[in-house]
């Protein structure tokens, strides 16, 4: 498993339309690299994939294939898909993005620390 870690940053290098594509016309990359088994050997090699398709795509989490309440996933990835939902939804209230912390910072200034 850990070649196609540099085989998926090959593809989105080759083509960044790639994050686009649906696997049997249904399933989005990310959705796809999330639903596989996994198991503690191969669990690091396969979150490096679904990071980097996140990263090419963060808005693919929110779409209807991610199912959330998949309960037979890796912990680890259930984990990043909940993790990044939350990430995804805080990112959306324009209010929560411009309001300052305690410490007058807002949420992208902590982000980038």
């Amino acid at each position: 498993l850990g070649a196609i870690v540099g085989i998926v940053k090959f593809l989105l290098g080759c083509d960044p339309r790639v994050k686009f594509q649906k696997i049997q016309g249904a399933v989005p990359p990310l959705a796809c690299a999330c639903f596989l088994e996994y198991n503690d050997t191969n669990i690091g090699n396969a979150i490096g994939v679904i990071e980097l398709i996140y990263d090419a795509h963060p808005e693919a989490i929110d779409d209807d294939a991610m199912d959330f309440n998949e309960h037979n996933r890796h912990q680890q990835v259930q984990e990043f898909i909940i993790n990044q939902l939350v990430y995804s939804h805080q990112a959306r209230d324009h209010r929560l993005m411009t309001t300052p912390d305690d410490n007058g910072q807002l949420p992208l200034h902590t982000a980038l620390q």
